[in-house]
């Protein structure tokens, strides 16, 4: 009989994370210091990267553990949070323990448990509740708050130097602001004291910031009594500490030995917390002052030589250890390191050997090897790259690069072939760069080019993630709709301006621009739909936004796709809305995505959103939480990026990183209710909206997959990978040489505060130059010693950019050190599967290539098509050159006459490939609705008889519906629009006072059929003025606004206006000169069709006029061409050749190879065209 097995499980490491690995084995120095007796008092070890400072921290706390202490009662502190999760993530796998307390804390995490205990003993005057952490960015925005009140008049008056008038609404100012605070907070220093030292040390705005502060104190401790600043927290911490002794010695004697890894990115109150509570004790602490990367948040390594001051005793004085073997470096990582670090000052008493010695073995990543047809086909595709020499293991690189851009795609190129040609892992790679700018446009870049990556989320605002922006967007939405019911007229008024003029989508998405449909459009709205989508304050550019946004989803072809499914069903219906006014209705209301029966799940999920969130909204007692939550929730999206994320891949990098922000989001929307009690959600609205600093959170993340690490150095810390590149090392960027605090006089406070204020007025810019250099310099040892395998530094070399001389240190070069060669290289194509693909293929079909290797790629584009999820472009089925023509229909029955107008008359003889495209709607869209042209037009069709005045006034009233930028570019070109107005009312003036014309149509319309025996064309077209001359004849005047003009010697043959002038031979003159006196200006009516037949003329024109109004000149330009008799046949037969050139089932480019066409244009559609090498199929040999 069988018996059913229990089931087993097994708890794995998250993905990405490594499930162990060997214990270490521990260098003679590193085993004195992890088996340092009991009571062995302080102890400092310092050791250059790569020695093991961070292991003995966590085998000195994995031996106590092991030998059956308590983990209570062991603390271990670091700088930061992420290196505090890295330590005990380690000791927890070294253990093989579970460990129930927090073992392991960032200091300032340790400051808030003992503010928090404190609190609970009654230790924390004025503090009747858990304190709580007043974030970076929740002060920036608190003191953005204050400085809008002192603007407005509120608040005690604070008067600031009128030099920095300029600066105190910025952003910048703030950040000085939040840096004098800080080490006025480290030093203890009051608010009074400060106004006292502002005149001998000649720093008035010192007077202004002591009251500023004094009065921030004051408002804190009215609105958050339990708040505290990041620096006020762990001073504070220390003053609980000196301040209660009995609370001092029950903390020391919970712990037997305090471990502190990393301790020169300490601050002076750190310094002041870690030596209060060690001195006399048994702690460890481990440092390295070249590889401080914390200065700027007031790290202090040379404090390091007063550390016996503070944590020795004459009984326990501080001992000190030095870590002397390099396990981490290859030897030419380690010599470029040791140039770096020659440069930087010593700290005396915390002097680091800085030529540690060489393990007997370094172990490198080893090269995956591949079958032979792989292996051929690999380097037959990628015969362009010479072997990467950064592959090799222990490697040093300088590389400069012509661009940015290039920078990205070598950096791109070399991390994919590390990882598919060496079997790297992405996650043993990284990128390092000095600033938060360079890190996100580095990232965004490597992602667009196939290689994922993983950035600390702390690196960018909250509100500015893809994921948090439509939330936050579709909030500020809501709450403008809930001010337009209270105050319906301000409240539109002030959101038009906040939106823009115009109301418009973006450029392109209106497909019924060119239909001929007035520009004012609103004044024949429907007045009660208009309303309503008014009261959801949803604008075309907004739709737009939440439509493409990373929640919406759709991408610009969907979106142009529910604007003509809308567009299409007002037009059954009778209705002449615009598709701009028809998608806001759309998304406000909801109804109309069905009567319109527009299937887009991006259009449902936004319209079921903004009803869900406008429906929480109006709860009683609605908070920002509750809003957003119903936001999310009627999103829908959740599950499917939660699939996303554990699907692993590119795909799961992102929707990893996207619930982790919107997580985030709601813990800060938590936060803020919490710590403002009976908050709305306006008052969270405006808190985001003035929250420009990356925000930390407690927010459990997805663990980081198989990815390479972008950061800036201070990420790095405490780190390591086997492949790094130091990017973007520019002069003027690393080192950033601009001296701190000076719009404030930080550096200056620090000094008075380290020397006293007379020392401080003697040292020079000089001197804090040279201090600002040395923390540069240890942020660039930080990032060269994190290589165990290779190391790169790159920079741009151009005449904007000039590579730093860091560069040059990293190289060497000397009598004794003859350092490394710097590179000049070129952007290589990345090697992502999508180029392997093309690289395959264009092998495949190289007559050239040698047989084995196109056998090889053929074998090799075989088993990509035959994966379960096969490449796309691999099948040769999906190669375009090799599909059949999807018809080979005309586009014209043989018995139809063929459709041309005179605008397209010189196209199609230029190239009927063009006029193909064109008519497909192939060509690259212009937003002729919001165009300056058109709207010039429109009113030269409006206002025909009217003076300049007249004209200029109307072009004023309509100018916000064209969407113009604010500002000289606007200006610019409404200044031209005036100046075209004024030739058109010139040119008005003068075809009736000196050319004795009359205007009798605007805007006529024409079919004519001109018959031929090789092929009846049909000719239709627009003219903008029809005018009848002194002898009765008709003259057709066409208005150009562009800046071109034909010459004179092409107009007595000019196509389009020959093409006129046969429609007036035919009669169209009379016409539409009839047409105009029955018909409303804006009824759309179809001409009826007049016939020419072959060789015959029905009426004499006057001939035809371009009206040039675009150029330079103050006076119109007239180009007339003369009237055609019946023996000039150049025009008719332009227009049946054209004709014929079309109505056929092929369409020919004309132009010569450089992409020069007839007339002197260039080939306008070179992805297409066969003469263009960009064109020819991927087959053609």
């Amino acid at each position: 009989m069988r018996t059913q097995r229990e089931p087993s499980w097994r708890v794995l490491p998250p993905r990405g994370v490594e499930s162990g690995g060997a214990d270490p084995e521990l260098d003679p120095a590193q085993r004195t210091v992890v088996e340092l007796p009991a009571d062995h008092g302080p102890v400092l070890v310092l050791g250059a990267p790569g020695t093991g400072r961070s292991t003995v921290t966590v085998e000195g706390a994995v031996r106590r553990i092991v030998e059956g202490a308590d983990p209570q009662r062991l603390l271990v502190l670091a700088p930061s949070r992420e290196l505090a999760a890295t330590l005990r993530d380690e000791i927890s796998r070294r253990a093989r323990a579970t460990i129930s307390t927090p073992l392991v804390r960032a200091w300032q995490a340790y400051a808030f448990d003992v503010l928090r205990r404190a609190q609970a003993q009654d230790l924390l005057s004025g503090v009747t509740t858990t304190p709580v952490l007043l974030s970076g960015p929740e002060q920036d925005a608190f003191l953005a708050e204050m400085m809008r009140g002192h603007a407005a008049g509120y608040g005690s008056p604070v008067v600031w130097p009128a030099e920095l008038d300029q600066a105190l609404g910025t952003r910048g100012f703030r950040g000085e602001l939040r840096e004098l605070f800080d080490r006025m907070n480290e030093y203890r220093l009051a608010p009074d004291v400060l106004a006292r030292w502002a005149q001998p040390l000649g720093r008035p705005e010192w007077r202004s910031a002591a009251a500023f502060r004094a009065e921030y104190q004051q408002i804190r401790a009215l609105r958050m009594p339990n708040a505290f600043d990041p620096s006020e927290l762990v001073d504070r911490a220390a003053r609980v500490l000196e301040e209660n002794p009995d609370f001092l010695a029950r903390e020391q004697d919970r712990l037997d030995v305090v471990l502190v890894d990393d301790l020169q990115d300490a601050t002076p109150s750190a310094h002041r917390l870690i030596g209060v509570l060690t001195r006399g004790r048994d702690a460890v602490f481990t440092a390295n002052p070249d590889t401080t990367v914390q200065g700027f948040r007031g790290a202090r390594p040379d404090l390091l030589r007063t550390l016996e001051d503070r944590v020795g005793t004459p009984a326990r004085p501080l001992q000190r250890l030095q870590l002397g073997t390099s396990h981490r470096m290859p030897l030419r990582v380690k010599e470029a390191w040791q140039r770096v670090a020659r440069a930087i000052s010593v700290v005396p008493g915390a002097r680091v050997q800085r030529a540690p010695e060489q393990p007997r073995a370094t172990e490198h990543i080893a090269s995956q090897a591949t079958d032979a047809h792989t292996a051929d086909a690999l380097h037959a595709a990628d015969d362009a790259h010479p072997a990467d020499d950064a592959a090799a293991p222990g490697s040093v690189r300088a590389a400069l690069f012509d661009s940015p851009t290039a920078q990205a795609r070598w950096c791109a190129d070399h991390f994919l072939r590390l990882h598919v040609l060496h079997g790297v892992p992405y996650r043993d790679m990284a990128v390092i760069v000095r600033s938060g700018s360079q890190l996100s446009a580095l990232t965004r870049q490597l992602s667009a080019l196939g290689v994922p990556t993983t950035t600390s989320a702390a690196e960018t605002p909250l509100r500015e993630e893809p994921a948090v922006i439509p939330l936050l967007h579709a909030l500020r939405l809501l709450l403008a709709a809930q001010d337009a019911v209270a105050e319906p007229d301000g409240a539109l008024d002030q959101e038009a301006q906040e939106a823009g003029p115009g109301r418009g989508g973006q450029p392109g998405d209106d497909p019924d621009s060119a239909s001929g449909t007035s520009m004012e459009g609103s004044e024949a709205e429907d007045a009660d739909r208009e309303r309503a989508a008014h009261r959801s304050m949803l604008t075309a550019s907004a739709a737009v936004a939440l439509l493409t946004s990373r929640i919406g989803g759709a991408s610009p072809m969907e979106v142009r796709r529910i604007r003509q499914k809308l567009r299409g069903y007002e037009l059954r219906t009778g209705g002449g809305r615009t598709s701009d006014d028809l998608l806001v209705q759309a998304l406000a209301d909801g109804v109309l995505l069905e009567l319109a029966e527009v299937h887009s799940d991006s259009a449902a999920r936004v319209a079921d959103m903004l009803q869900a969130g406008q429906e929480a909204l109006d709860e009683p007692g609605a908070t920002a939480e509750s809003v957003l939550w119903a936001l999310w929730d009627a999103s829908g999206v959740a599950p499917r990026w939660r699939r996303r994320a554990l699907a692993g891949g590119a795909e799961a990098v992102r929707a990893d990183r996207d619930l982790d922000a919107v997580v985030g989001l709601f813990e800060a929307a938590e936060r803020f209710v919490d710590q403002v009690p009976g908050a709305t959600a306006r008052a969270f609205m405006d808190y985001m909206d003035h929250q420009e600093l990356p925000m930390d959170t407690l927010a459990a993340r997805a663990p980081a997959e198989d990815n390479v690490s972008v950061m800036t150095p201070a990420g790095s810390a405490g780190r390591q990978w086997a492949h790094v590149v130091v990017a973007g090392v520019q002069q003027g960027v690393w080192p950033n040489t601009a001296l701190r605090g000076q719009l404030l006089g930080t550096d200056v406070l620090t000094d008075a505060l380290d020397h006293g204020p007379e020392q401080a007025t003697r040292l020079s810019a000089v001197d804090r130059l040279r201090q600002v250099r040395f923390d540069e310099l240890r942020q660039f040892a930080t990032a060269v010693s994190r290589a165990t395998a290779g190391l790169t530094v790159t920079a741009v070399a151009s005449q904007d950019e000039q590579p730093s001389e860091f560069v040059d240190l990293v190289a060497g070069g000397s009598r004794d050190d003859p350092g490394i060669s710097v590179e000049e290289l070129s952007a290589p194509e990345p090697l992502t599967l999508r180029q392997l693909t093309g690289a395959l293929r264009r092998t495949v079909q190289q007559p050239d290539a040698a047989a084995h290797e196109r056998e090889a790629a053929a074998r090799l584009l075989h088993d990509f098509a035959a994966l379960a999820e096969p490449v796309p472009g691999a099948a040769p089925e999906q190669w375009w050159g090799r599909n059949a023509l999807s018809t080979e229909d005309a586009l014209f029955a043989p018995d139809e006459a063929v459709r041309v107008s005179p605008s397209t008359i010189e196209t199609i003889h230029r190239s009927p490939l063009d006029w193909f495209v064109s008519e497909a709607h192939a060509t690259e869209v212009t937003d002729l609705r919001r165009s300056l042209g058109t709207l010039v037009h429109d009113i030269a069709e409006r206002l025909p008889d009217a003076d300049s005045v007249e004209l200029i006034a109307h072009l004023r009233r309509r100018w916000p519906s064209l969407g113009m930028p604010h500002g000289w570019t606007g200006e610019q070109e409404l200044e031209r629009a005036e100046k075209m107005l004024r030739k058109f009312a010139q040119y008005s003036r003068e075809m009736r006072s000196e050319h004795g014309r009359e205007l009798v149509s605007v805007e006529g319309s024409f079919e004519v059929l001109v018959r031929s025996e090789a092929r009846d064309a049909l000719l239709t077209g627009r003219v903008d003025r029809l005018e009848v001359d002194a002898h009765g004849r008709h003259v057709v005047v066409d208005l150009k606004t562009g800046k071109h003009q034909p010459t004179k010697k092409d107009i007595p043959e000019h196509p389009q206006l020959g093409a006129y002038q046969v429609a007036l031979q035919a009669g169209a003159g009379r016409a539409m000169q009839e047409a105009s006196r029955t018909e409303d200006l804006h009824e759309t009516r179809r001409p009826e069709r007049i016939e020419l037949p072959e060789g015959a003329v029905s009426a004499q024109p006057g001939g035809a006029l371009l009206v040039q109004l675009g150029g330079p000149a103050a006076s119109p330009g007239v180009q007339l061409q003369d009237p055609l008799d019946e023996e000039h046949r150049w025009a008719r037969d332009l227009i049946t050749q054209a004709a014929l050139l079309v109505a056929g089932t092929r369409f020919e480019a004309r132009h010569t190879a450089d992409q020069e066409a007839g007339f002197g244009i260039r080939c306008s559609v070179p992805w297409l065209c066969p003469l263009c090498a960009q064109g020819r199929q991927v087959t053609e040999q």
